[in-house]
């Protein structure tokens, strides 16, 4: 039977009232959170950080640390360095490495919208972490003794026969051709007026930013990189559109 005019008459309030309740609810909570990752100001201080912390952390589990705008907890780096050989002949020598993520970093801190090329080292960085992470220990030490001499149709089988699992495998290939081709292209770029490009090797890094807590004595370039580390590849040559995109993006 629908309710009558009188009953739903009264229901109104009663709702509004739990409506009302609930904004309030929402209201306090997010100005508590503002609150908790404002800056310091007259208002946070009136308030007081341990009543702040008391609040937030218990009950939800939300540092500063963990909700900030922007925050990272990871920082990953890529490396490239080459084997450079004389066009003269003669013996050649191996580059210094170079931390293509830090000068992708230099290149965007004033960028709101960074070219796309500049985000492709840590993309690659990303990856080739996660499969070296997916990797057993056994299948790691033989990526570290890789030569230029092993082919990748040799290597799978190895890997495979280390143990682990073949799909992580064949994802470590995938990103390790993919690292070989922008390794080989940039240091084309780079340090091809000294010689002939022979060899490259890349190295991927990652690290932990500090919790907040520790920040105070700790900045993130106190942090040592966990690099892994693969052997040298024989050099991509690439397509001359290929290297002159890279030309422009590592000279620029």
């Amino acid at each position: 039977m629908p309710p009558t005019p009188v009953e739903d008459a009264v229901e109104r309030p009663r709702h509004r009232w739990i409506v009302e309740l609930l904004l309030v609810v929402v209201l306090v909570h997010s100005v508590a959170l503002a609150l908790w990752l404002a800056p310091s100001s007259p208002v946070r201080d009136a308030v007081g950080e341990g009543r702040l912390a008391s609040y937030v952390d218990p009950y939800f589990q939300q540092g500063r640390d963990v909700v900030g705008i922007g925050t990272q907890q990871v920082d990953e780096s890529f490396s490239v360095r080459a084997y450079v050989a004389p066009d003269a002949g003669g013996k050649g020598a191996a580059t210094e490495w170079v931390d293509v993520t830090r000068d992708d970093n230099r290149a965007n801190r004033h960028e709101v919208a960074p070219e796309r090329a500049h985000l492709i080292a840590r993309r690659l960085a990303t990856n080739l972490n996660l499969a070296m992470f997916n990797l057993s220990e056994a299948q790691r030490r033989i990526v570290r003794g890789l030569t230029a001499d092993d082919l990748p149709s040799t290597v799978r089988p190895t890997l495979e026969g280390a143990g682990g699992r073949p799909e992580a495998v064949r994802f470590f290939q995938a990103y390790d051709q993919m690292a070989t081709q922008f390794a080989s292209l940039y240091a084309e770029a780079r340090w091809g007026e000294d010689g002939r490009i022979v060899e490259v090797q890349f190295r991927a890094g990652r690290r932990t930013v500090p919790s907040y807590a520790d920040r105070a004595t700790t900045s993130l370039d106190d942090v040592a990189f966990r690099d892994f580390s693969f052997g040298w590849r024989r050099a991509f040559r690439g397509s001359l559109d290929a290297r002159d995109t890279f030309d422009s993006y590592v000279k620029k």
